[in-house]
């Protein structure tokens, strides 16, 4: 996930946090494991990286992989 977040452009990685309603200092932290999504940023985050980070990546203790 951190090579994810880390390929974004700054532009990129302020887009994606507006979209899903966070920060970009806030998703560093979870891209970078250091915080936990919450299951609703989880699924945001899902839908607005196409599939790329999926919540199962970011949350397997809310959401196994299947």
């Amino acid at each position: 996930m951190k090579e994810y977040w880390d390929s974004l452009t700054k532009e990129q990685q302020s887009k994606l946090a507006c979209s899903v309603g966070s920060t970009t200092g806030y998703l560093r932290l979870v891209f970078n494991g250091y915080k936990k999504a919450g299951f609703s940023l989880a699924k945001k985050l899902e839908s607005n990286t196409a599939g790329v980070i999926t919540k199962s990546d970011l949350r397997p203790d809310i959401y196994p992989k299947q």
